[in-house]
């Protein structure tokens, strides 16, 4: 458990480092959309241990904080930017971080075959896609 705590806080810590610093490099839409992501995966690694009952229910607070905050950073990022590009970065890290933290932290194994490295290509091709998606688009000079 003090893994998982570990995971979550340092999660927690660069989601604030991204809102704090991360704006002067991205921009505002982009910073949400990031820090967004990185809460809802502080609520979904938190719900995966939560479920398992006993004094791992101390992580129903955390569900509710990452939740709640994934949802007002998001949503101030759909404010600022391109919904594509918002959802796409929130989308990734809420669904890679529980990702890795199910392998890393709670033990969970990686597939293993044919069928375990598609699923890693795969993986590996929609981070890379997402992040590509944060790009400037390039504009026509008149």
């Amino acid at each position: 458990m003090r893994a998982v705590v570990l995971w979550l806080g340092a999660t927690a810590a660069i989601a604030l480092l991204v809102l704090l610093l991360g704006r002067r490099l991205v921009a505002g839409a982009t910073a949400g959309a990031l820090a967004g992501g990185l809460f809802f995966s502080i609520g979904d690694i938190s719900t995966k241990v939560a479920t398992q009952g006993g004094t791992r229910l101390v992580f129903v607070a955390t569900i509710v904080l990452g939740y709640a905050l994934g949802t007002t950073l998001l949503q101030l990022g759909y404010q600022r930017g391109s919904a594509l590009t918002v959802a796409g970065l929130a989308t990734l890290l809420t669904n890679a971080l529980p990702i890795a933290a199910g392998t890393i932290v709670l033990g969970e194994p990686v597939p293993s075959g044919a069928f375990g490295g598609l699923r890693v290509l795969a993986f590996a091709a929609v981070t890379v896609g997402a992040f590509l998606l944060v790009r400037p688009r390039q504009t026509e000079q008149l």
